[in-house]
């Protein structure tokens, strides 16, 4: 394949991901289908692609896979599909965190403790994953309590790994990812369904997910322009 094919191969595959994210925007409120679980699987599907087509790290383009499988998974309602979408969110976080553990630190663990502002940002981790998991395990059923915990603090421990890098790529992607995870948290366990706000939570959970996963992929996958 030409250098010129494989260009054009990359900005089409990055521009579709990019469409049906898009797409999906205006279809967060839709009613479940399949054609909407198309639309919204398709866009992180598509970066995973993406990363094996540019030889990006196995871990990426797995925890790409897995996140794109766990978007499949919510784009449906009730307890066994949010159930099987935290699991394949959960195992795409550890991929992510061995991926991180994999690239130059700019301090290490030790360095989030010496100030600054990635000190600032693991204290507000610090607190807000216990002050989220208080809060939430009253209003979580029996049978999520614990896969809840353990994806919350799974998640916050990906979040922490990615402070420790060099790259404010992969930081602002985590940490959109992150913001994502909460405000997914609060619409579904701790707003009321009748409230008018939740309409713009769910559009931003969608922005800061997209968004983030993006950010990550394009710091570790470099598309031929």
């Amino acid at each position: 394949m030409s250098s010129d094919t494989d260009a054009s191969l990359d900005k089409t595959v990055l521009a579709v991901s990019f469409a049906s994210a898009v797409l999906y925007l205006f279809q967060v409120r839709s009613s479940p289908s399949y054609s909407r679980t198309l639309v919204k699987t398709s866009s992180t599907a598509l970066l995973s692609y993406l990363s094996h087509l540019l030889g990006g790290p196995q871990f990426l383009t797995g925890a790409l896979a897995l996140s794109a499988l766990g978007d499949a998974f919510l784009a449906w309602d009730g307890d066994l599909a949010f159930l099987c979408g935290l699991s394949s969110f959960m195992v795409a976080h550890v991929l992510y965190i061995l991926l991180f553990l994999q690239q130059q630190h700019a301090a290490g663990f030790q360095g989030l403790l010496e100030g600054g502002w990635r000190t600032a940002m693991a204290g507000g981790l610090a607190v807000l994953v216990p002050v989220m998991i208080a809060t939430l395990m009253p209003k979580v059923g029996n049978a999520l309590r614990v896969p809840v915990l353990v994806y919350s603090l799974t998640i916050c421990v990906m979040a922490l790994t990615a402070l420790t890098l060099e790259n404010g790529r992969v930081i602002v992607g985590a940490t959109m990812f992150t913001a994502s995870d909460s405000i997914l948290a609060a619409d579904k366990f701790l707003v009321l369904e009748t409230e008018g706000y939740r309409d713009w939570m769910q559009r931003a959970v969608w922005v800061l997910y997209y968004g983030g996963q993006a950010l990550i992929t394009l710091r570790f996958v470099e598309p031929a322009w």
